[in-house]
């Protein structure tokens, strides 16, 4: 009974060993992913992946400084349309070569505020993103993918005592482990 009871720690010890050694290996891997974009995704062995995330990430940055250019020089424009000095006017013109109004430089210096302001989103998405994908991909290598997992799939149930209520559609699914 002695050996026994040793033998049945020493597994117990070796399964919480495994999965110390896999939440280890998740909170590296999201550790990494956050501190450096596609480094999860290398951890990982998904290194496919890099050139997304940092093509994502390099696209929203060009679009938050092209947004940024954009609207401060739209409000440098605007601005000399609007002081008291008249020897400053603004050159800026549009397609067709009119000058614009300060009504067009103010909504244009808007417009370039708001796509600067949803770059910004874009990179952040981008990067949780690439983050929230290092985790799910570190959590999946420990995943039981084994043939031992089996489906049904079953009708609902109905309650047969109550005929009073609208019609039901439903669908159960039964995950089994043999």
């Amino acid at each position: 009974m002695g050996a026994l009871s040793i033998l049945e720690t020493s597994v117990i010890a070796q399964e919480t060993d495994l999965l110390t050694q896999e939440q280890l290996r998740v909170k590296k891997t999201t550790k990494w992913a956050a501190v450096l974009p596609g480094s999860g995704q290398i951890i990982n062995k998904k290194s496919w992946k890099v050139p997304i995330v940092l093509g994502g990430l390099a696209t929203s940055g060009w679009f938050i400084l092209e947004n940024t250019k954009q609207m401060n020089l739209f409000l440098e424009h605007w601005g000399y349309e609007t002081d008291d000095d008249t020897t400053t006017n603004s050159t800026l013109t549009d397609n067709d070569g009119d000058p614009y109004t300060i009504s067009d430089l103010q909504n244009g210096a808007y417009v370039y505020r708001r796509n600067r302001d949803l770059s910004y989103l874009a990179f952040l998405g981008v990067y949780l993103l690439q983050i929230v994908d290092a985790n799910v991909d570190s959590h999946m290598k420990f995943f039981d993918a084994s043939e031992d997992l089996s489906w049904k799939v079953l009708p609902p149930k109905l309650s047969p005592n109550n005929h009073h209520t609208p019609w039901q559609v439903g669908l159960s699914l039964r995950i089994n482990n043999k």
